[in-house]
C-alpha cells in the first residue's frame, strides 16, 4: 500500500466565509484494479475515515483564529485549463470520456482531461497472454448497444467475450428439488461476460480514435492537492509541480474516492463480512449444451456463480466468511477444484461439514489435499443424482493458479453524486453485492446520463460545473441506483437464511419472482458472486436502515414508480421479521409486496 498522504483541509464553508481558498491534498489516484487492491470504504462517518492513518491524515487548525490562509494557486496557462477533468482512468473513467466524445456539443467545444495515476501500457497492449483476467464483469444488452452506438463495441476482442443466453438460480439442494429462478433464451443474449481489460482497451481505443485535441490524457500522474478557485468558478488540481483548472471535476475514482473526499461527501452502508473468492474454472465442453448459461446458487451466507467465458473456460465468484476464503485460497488448485465442484453438487449439511473439516486441517497447518476431500465426500451424504447433472454446471477438471484471489464485499451510496464543481460517478458513488452482475452496468448508466445531462447544459449555454448545469444526473441516476442497491442488499440477506418460515418464504419468493417479469428485470443483468459456510447472523439495525429510512429520504422527492418499486420490495423483505404470522397469510404478503413493486415497474414503461 501506499504511504499516506497528508490532507490539509478547513471546512468548506468556514473557508468560504473566511475568503481562504479550501485545500485538500488527496492519495495518488490508486491502482486500476481497486477492488482487489484496497479495502472496502467504511460505512463510518467522513471524519472517522479520514482520521485513519492507512488511508489519509487530516490536519485542521484548531485554534479559535481564523484559519491560516494557503499559499494561492499560481497562475494557470490555457493549456492547463480544462472544462471537464476526469480523475480515474478504469471502466468509469474511460467510459465517460467515451461518452462524452459522443456528444456533439460537448467534443466540439470542450476540453476534456482524463488523469490517472497508473500507467494505462497493460490496458494499451491487452491480451499480453492468452490467459483470462480474473476481473469479469457482466454487461447487459442495453449497454452493449449503448457502447456499439459511441462507437466502442466496435473494438471489443470478440473471441474473449462470451454471450450469456439463460440465468438459473436455486437454494438446497438442487434445481429440480426447489424453487428456482429461471431466465429463459429471449433470442438475444441476456448479458454478456468480458474481461475489465477488454473492455478497458476498446475503450481507450475509441478515445484514441476520436478524441485526438479534444480529451488529453495525463497517465503516472498523482493528484497531489485540490482547491476550489476564486469565487467557487473552478477547481485546482496539483499534479506533480504543475497546476491544473477544471471547471468540473468529476470523480471516477473507486469506493476509496478521493474526490469525493474533497467534496465532503459522505458514503453509507456495511460489510457483509464476507470475501469473494474469483478464479477462473477449466472444464471439457458439453457435447450437448453451448457454455452459454450462468448458474447462481444460494447457500447460507451467499450464492456461488458460475458463469461462462469460453467452451471450456468459466469463471466463478464465491463468497463466504473471510477465514473460509483464506483457508480456500491456501488449498492446492487440485482441492480448491474439487471443493468448488462440491459447492455446486452437496447438500448444504454436506458442504458445512466439509468445510469444517478445512477448516480444522488449516488450524493444524495441514490444509486438506484433493484425495482427502474425495474420501471425506465418500463418507458423508451423497451428492446430487445424475439425474440432476444436465441442469448444473459442468464438472471442473482443472483451476487456473495465478487467477485465484479474493476481495472483500460491503454495499455503500454516496449521500449526494454532487459536490461544489465536482460530481460522482460508478464506484466512486456506490457499491453493490455483485450477486446481480450490475456493478458495472450502473457505472455505464451513471456516465451515460451524466454526458447526456452536460451536452443539454452546453447546448443551451450553461455552466457545466454548477449545480444547475448537473442536477438532472442525480435526479435520474440516485433513485434508480438505490432501488437496485436496495433490492440486492436484501435479496443477499433473505436468501442466506436458514430457519423454517424463512424457507418457506424464500421459496415463495423464487416462485413470484419467476412469475413477475419486472422483478425479474431487475435482476436481469446477469448472476455473479458467492457461496458462503455456516450459519447467518441477525441484520443488525444499522444494516437494515440501509433500505429503510435513508432510502425513503432519497426516494421521496423522486416519488413515482422508483419509490413504489422500493416499497413493493421492502415489504416482502420485511416479512423476515415477521415470525409468528401463519403460511397462507404471508405466502400472500409475499406476493403482494413484489406485486406492488412489479406494478410499479410495469407503469414506469
Amino acid at each position: 500500500m501506499r504511504a499516506p498522504t497528508t490532507i490539509s483541509k478547513s471546512g468548506l464553508k468556514n473557508a468560504l466565509n473566511a475568503s481562504s481558498k479550501p485545500s485538500i491534498s488527496v492519495p495518488a489516484i490508486a491502482s486500476r484494479n481497486l477492488h482487489l487492491a484496497q479495502p472496502a470504504f467504511s460505512s463510518r462517518p467522513l471524519k472517522a475515515i479520514l482520521s485513519e492513518s492507512a488511508r489519509v491524515t487530516l490536519k485542521r487548525n484548531h485554534s479559535h483564529h481564523a484559519p491560516q490562509l494557503t499559499e494561492p494557486i499560481p497562475e494557470i496557462s490555457s493549456e492547463n485549463t480544462y472544462d471537464i477533468v476526469i480523475i480515474g482512468g478504469a471502466n468509469a473513467g474511460l467510459a465517460f470520456a467515451c461518452a462524452l466524445l459522443s456528444q456533439p456539443t460537448v467534443s466540439q467545444t470542450c476540453r476534456i482531461l482524463l488523469v490517472e495515476g497508473a500507467s494505462l501500457d497493460r490496458t494499451r497492449n491487452w491480451p499480453e497472454s492468452s490467459e483470462w483476467e480474473n476481473r469479469i464483469s457482466s454487461l447487459t444488452h442495453e449497454n452493449i448497444e449503448w457502447l456499439e452506438s459511441i462507437g466502442v463495441w466496435k473494438h471489443i476482442t470478440n473471441d474473449r467475450s462470451c454471450s450469456v443466453h439463460e440465468i438459473i438460480v436455486w437454494s438446497n439442494p438442487s434445481p429440480t428439488e426447489t424453487p428456482t429462478i429461471h431466465f429463459p433464451p429471449v433470442g438475444r443474449p441476456l448479458a454478456r461476460m468480458t474481461e475489465n481489460l477488454n473492455l478497458q482497451n476498446a475503450l481507450l481505443r475509441r478515445i484514441e480514435e476520436a478524441g485526438k485535441g479534444i480529451v488529453d490524457i495525463r497517465e503516472n500522474s498523482r493528484v497531489r492537492e485540490m482547491r476550489l478557485g476564486e469565487g467557487g468558478r473552478w477547481v485546482g488540481l496539483r499534479i506533480g509541480d504543475e497546476w491544473i483548472r477544471g471547471s468540473l471535476v468529476v470523480g471516477a475514482d473507486g469506493p476509496n474516492s478521493p474526490v469525493r473526499h474533497f467534496s465532503e461527501i459522505e458514503s453509507y452502508g456495511h460489510g457483509y463480512n464476507t470475501h469473494a473468492v474469483v478464479a477462473t474454472l477449466n472444464h471439457d465442453p458439453d457435447p450437448l449444451y453451448p457454455n452459454t448459461t450462468a448458474f447462481q446458487r444460494f447457500l447460507p451466507t451467499g450464492p456461488i456463480a458460475f458463469l461462462p467465458l469460453s467452451d471450456t473456460s468459466s469463471t466463478m465468484v464465491w463468497s463466504t466468511l473471510p477465514e473460509n476464503a483464506a483457508a480456500l485460497k491456501k488449498l492446492s488448485h487440485d482441492a480448491l477444484t474439487q471443493m468448488v465442484n462440491a459447492a455446486f453438487t452437496l447438500p448444504e449439511e454436506t458442504l458445512t461439514s466439509l468445510c469444517e473439516a478445512m477448516l480444522s486441517a488449516q488450524s493444524e497447518g495441514t490444509p486438506l489435499t484433493a484425495p482427502q476431500i474425495v474420501t471425506l465426500i465418500a463418507t458423508l451424504p451423497t451428492p446430487l443424482t445424475s439425474a440432476d447433472q444436465p441442469i448444473l454446471p459442468p464438472a471442473i477438471t482443472s483451476i487456473h493458479p495465478p487467477s485465484v484471489a479474493s476481495f472483500p464485499l460491503r454495499v455503500s451510496h454516496a449521500t449526494s453524486y454532487l459536490g461544489e464543481r465536482t460530481a460522482l460517478v460508478g464506484d466512486a458513488a456506490h457499491t453493490i453485492h455483485p450477486l446481480a452482475g450490475q456493478g458495472l452496468n450502473m457505472g455505464l448508466a451513471d456516465v451515460k446520463c451524466l454526458a447526456e445531462v452536460l451536452e443539454e447544459t452546453r447546448r443551451l449555454g450553461g455552466d457545466l460545473g454548477s449545480l444547475e448545469g448537473t442536477k438532472g444526473y442525480p435526479k435520474e441516476r440516485y433513485p434508480l441506483n438505490h432501488l437496485m442497491l436496495s433490492t440486492t442488499d436484501k435479496l443477499h440477506y433473505i436468501f442466506r437464511a436458514r430457519n423454517g418460515l424463512i424457507n418457506w418464504v424464500r421459496g415463495t419468493g423464487f416462485d413470484v419472482i419467476n412469475e413477475l417479469g419486472p422483478i425479474k428485470r431487475i435482476l436481469m443483468g446477469g448472476a455473479g458472486s458467492g457461496v458462503g459456510f455456516g450459519g447467518a447472523s441477525a441484520r443488525t439495525e444499522k444494516e437494515r436502515e440501509f433500505g429503510r429510512a435513508r432510502a425513503e429520504d432519497k426516494l421521496k422527492p423522486a416519488g413515482g414508480w422508483p419509490m413504489a418499486a422500493a416499497n413493493g420490495v421492502e415489504g416482502w423483505f420485511a416479512l423476515k421479521g415477521v415470525m409468528g404470522m401463519v403460511g397462507g397469510v404471508v405466502g400472500e404478503a409475499a406476493r403482494n409486496g413484489l406485486r406492488r413493486a412489479a406494478d410499479a415497474l410495469d407503469g414506469k414503461r
